[in-house]
């Protein structure tokens, strides 16, 4: 889907946890470095703690045509910002 350094911004997303909602998230920021390691940098809304545990958790924000949707391979919530290790977006 995507090749070389990525760089994607938008305001609404979520962490889910298959139909749950583990993180309601604005203004993130989603990269992928030369390496290929997607991370992603948010601004948390409401986050349930207990959710973000879970595993398998998934990253979908809305675009044109449907959702972007990345794995969260490893998340952290510290105050009002979230960050996370992501894995390849699904397509």
């Amino acid at each position: 889907m995507f090749s070389g350094s990525v760089t994607l911004k938008g305001g609404d997303g979520a962490i889910v946890w298959g139909y749950r909602t583990a993180a309601t998230i604005t203004s993130w920021t989603c990269g992928r470095s030369q390496q290929g390691t997607w991370t992603l940098r948010a601004t948390v809304q409401r986050a349930d703690p207990f959710l973000l545990k879970q595993r398998p958790l998934m990253f979908t924000a809305p675009r044109v045509g449907g959702r972007f949707a990345w794995p969260v391979v490893a998340v952290t919530v510290a105050a009002l910002s979230l960050s996370a290790q992501l894995g390849p977006p699904e397509s």
